[in-house]
């Protein structure tokens, strides 16, 4: 697992963990990050945690797309 912090646009600041199925596909190029790999550490609402795991992966997806 992958420790790591996300801001989001009110410049909150929360922490999640990447964890995949296998562990080594978080460094693979051909892995897909999906939702269910996102997990908030920062106790919040469901709802907070479900928009924060869209950002999230809207996030990684975009910084791939940089490459």
């Amino acid at each position: 697992m992958s420790e790591t912090f996300y801001v989001d646009i009110d410049g909150d600041k929360w922490q999640y963990e990447l964890s995949t199925d296998p562990p080594q596909a978080m460094y693979w190029d051909t892995y897909k990050v999906k939702t269910k790999d996102i997990k908030i550490v920062t106790k919040c609402e469901p709802e907070v945690r479900r928009r924060l795991k869209g950002e999230i992966l809207k996030d990684i997806k975009g910084n791939d797309d940089d490459k």
